[in-house]
């Protein structure tokens, strides 16, 4: 778990400062430009120089995710811009649900996440709010992304959200910032946290000329007609590493069909 901050003006709040108070990454807004609260390119350089993660935030209004559909597809081509603008194509983003919300208004909040989504893609798709506009937008699976915070949440947390805000209005040198915790390794941070590649599949060891290794499944009738035997028994004759602890399993495990007669001499 990191420990992080947002705020909407950090005037004199320098990257060292946060490091120095233990913080791992800053959450910051993007809006309609042009807008004092937003994030720059100049800002984002520093604290990712500083060694800081940036995750980013859109909000215009406090309601703006009533809008709907329309308005999460107007809202998230020109976040992607001012995103790709600040050199961080690709990133997850947040859309702001800054209200009490109820019940009744998750349609228009699904509708504008599922908007936002059908221009950034569901995976870069993230809802910042309370704990029951996050948790139904999860459950209906409008978002990838969550950011809870613990207002308008009656102390509950979904434990599906990737960022949790846990305090607002707290003094951190010359600013006042939230303070936030990450409860995932991906919490739609910049850079992208790596993913390691897959272990590559092992090569086949190879066998030796002449040698057949059986699958578990093709019946021995089956590999000496494919060597051209004229019968199975002709094939097996020929096998010079058929042990007699195979020719014993192979027999013991051989069903014969039925009706095949069996004869004993005396």
């Amino acid at each position: 778990m990191a420990e992080g901050i947002d705020y909407s003006y950090g005037s004199g709040l320098s990257a060292a400062a946060m490091k120095n108070a233990g913080k791992h990454f800053v959450c910051r807004y993007l809006a309609t430009l042009p807008n004092s609260k937003c994030i720059n390119k100049a800002e984002a350089a520093n604290l990712l120089h500083a060694g800081l993660s940036v995750v980013l935030v859109w909000e215009t209004t406090a309601d703006r995710v009533l809008s709907g559909r329309n308005g999460g597809v107007a809202d998230a081509r020109e976040a992607d811009r001012q995103a790709r603008g600040l050199g961080m194509g690709g990133i997850p983003l947040y859309f702001a649900c800054d209200i009490d919300s109820t019940p009744g208004q998750q349609g228009a909040i699904n509708g504008y996440c599922s908007g936002a989504a059908s221009v950034i893609g569901h995976n870069r798709t993230g809802l910042y709010g309370g704990y029951w506009p996050v948790s139904r937008a999860f459950s209906a699976g409008v978002i990838r992304y969550g950011w809870q915070t613990y207002a308008w949440s009656g102390g509950n947390l979904d434990r599906r959200a990737q960022l949790y805000q846990y305090r607002n209005g707290v003094r951190l040198g010359p600013a006042e910032v939230d303070l936030d915790k990450s409860m995932a390794t991906d919490y739609g941070q910049w850079p992208r946290p790596h993913v390691s590649a897959p272990a590559p599949a092992k090569a086949a060891a190879s066998l030796p000329a002449g040698v057949h290794q059986f699958d578990g499944k093709t019946t021995m009738g089956a590999v000496a007609r494919s060597r051209n035997y004229a019968t199975t028994a002709a094939w097996v004759a020929h096998q010079a590493d058929l042990s007699a602890r195979d020719a014993e399993y192979m027999l013991a495990h051989a069903v014969p069909p039925k009706g095949t007669n069996w004869r004993t001499t005396h």
